[in-house]
């Protein structure tokens, strides 16, 4: 079984776009999805919009009741998801509810944990990669991230720290969350997606990328991202990455 978790908030016109694209791949998928979306709060009726463009693919919403932010949202499916497992080659796959990743990943990100990666992340800086309509600061911000990230904290398999457009292993992933829980995340920005890779790192993860075809003019709606901040973010969760590392080496 595939578990999509689409953390979402004011997201009713990028839905009724994303959900039917999701029901044209199901039937090149060797095993069941369902979809959980978190509603994070959403004034738009994203919920409802979710509901009618899913059609008969199924569908499960769970409600924040006032907006928590990202991290929160992903916490919350994370745990919901992995209550609703039912087995360690499940998999949980994250990606972003505004129509800017394509599904069509999906099978191939799943074929790749099949095969026993733990972890796959859809990637900008791998061969085939292609990014269009995103903002130059948010593309420079993105590089040199993934570069310090890579120089600070490496992941084998991994270049690409910040998207979150991701498929676990179920059985990975709840080892990682039997030891932190809701600390697998201490960031409450944008920020918490390298955060939660930086936990997994811990754990070894066999992880694999795939390359990404971000379209960012699919959009509707302004971005929720706040550039200085979760640049400042950024810079802080690096500073703790070498801090520990440094620890790490002195032991």
């Amino acid at each position: 079984m595939i578990i999509l978790v689409l953390p979402a908030y004011n997201e009713a016109p990028n839905l009724a776009r994303l959900l039917p694209r999701v029901r044209e791949i199901r039937d090149t998928l060797t095993v069941p999805i369902r979809v959980l979306l978190v509603d994070d709060g959403s004034t738009d009726g994203t919920a409802e919009a979710a509901r009618q463009a899913a059609g008969d693919l199924p569908l499960e919403v769970v409600t924040h009741p006032a907006n928590q932010g990202l991290a929160a949202t992903i916490k919350t499916g994370f745990s919901s998801a992995l209550a609703r497992a039912t087995a360690d080659d499940d998999i949980i796959v994250t990606m972003d509810a505004d129509d800017t990743h394509s599904p069509s990943l999906i099978p191939r990100m799943a074929g790749l944990v099949f095969e026993g990666h733990d972890l796959v992340v859809a990637s900008r800086f791998t061969p085939g990669a292609r990014v269009s309509g995103l903002s130059l600061p948010r593309q420079i911000y993105s590089l040199v991230a993934a570069w310090m990230f890579r120089a600070v904290a490496p992941i084998r398999g991994v270049r690409d720290y910040t998207c979150g457009y991701r498929a676990y292993r179920v059985g990975f992933l709840r080892r990682v969350w039997d030891i932190y829980g809701e600390a697998i995340t201490t960031e409450t920005g944008f920020s918490c997606m390298s955060d939660i890779l930086l936990r997994c790192r811990e754990f070894d993860p066999v992880a694999a990328e795939v390359p990404l075809d971000l379209r960012y003019e699919r959009k509707e709606g302004t971005s929720k991202m706040r550039v200085w901040r979760n640049i400042s973010d950024t810079l802080r969760l690096l500073a703790r990455a070498l801090m520990r590392g440094r620890r790490c080496k002195a032991r």
